[in-house]
């Protein structure tokens, strides 16, 4: 195995499966019997209750991931704003590197950050896992960021208002790691990116230069 691909697994667990687990164990006693009645919450095995839980746990995962989606416009507000780690500068040169080693029509259709990605994993394994790894930290903190708001929610409807605001508590050092993690794996992925033009691992032709 890889350390490109374990990663792509790890990001897999820790944005979907570990953070669906979560809320379904939290959920679960005030949702469980509305969703799957006494399955979740009375299995008549000890396979048919792990089996129902991580299937819950893989469904609210993906719904979770999904609405911390929403999150991200909010990222590149801030990120545009506060500009820190010289994260604009690194973008842009690792964008004038991509312009010159792709076609310009296929410039719109590249992401810079998707791009560099990809190329680290094309060439460089090791810096692949150095930024996928940080892509995992970022992506599990959205999700949870988004596990709090709806456990909250469902404490504060059951009663429980401590826990509701506690876990509404947990929101704001969620956001803040999330934003701090996806910072850093972005501007790790044009540093590599630049580092390796520079070494010239990635090279123009004779026609293109980079400015």
């Amino acid at each position: 195995m890889k350390p490109s691909e374990f990663f792509v697994g790890v990001i897999d667990f820790f944005a979907i499966l570990l953070p669906g687990a979560i809320a379904t164990a939290i959920l679960a006693p005030h949702l469980g019997p509305l969703i799957f009645g006494t399955l979740l919450t009375s299995p008549t095995t000890e396979a048919g209750g792990w089996a129902t839980f991580l299937t819950s746990a893989y469904f609210l995962g993906h719904l979770i991931f999904l609405m911390g989606s929403y999150i991200d416009p909010i990222y590149n507000v801030l990120r545009r704003r506060l500009n820190p780690y010289d994260n604009e500068s690194a973008f842009q040169g690792a964008s004038r590197i991509r312009n010159a080693l792709v076609e310009p029509d296929e410039v719109p259709a590249l992401n810079t950050f998707q791009w560099s990605r990809s190329v680290l994993i094309a060439i460089s394994p090791a810096a692949a896992e150095d930024v996928h790894r940080l892509e995992a930290d970022s992506k599990f903190f959205r999700s949870i960021l988004v596990v709090c708001v709806l456990s909250a929610i469902v404490f504060a409807k059951s009663g429980n208002t401590n826990a509701g605001l506690y876990a509404l508590a947990l929101v704001v050092p969620c956001f803040f790691r999330y934003y701090e993690r996806r910072l850093k794996g972005t501007t790790q992925a044009y540093i590599h990116i630049i580092t390796l033009h520079r070494l010239g691992k990635l090279k123009t032709t004779p026609t293109q230069s980079v400015a």
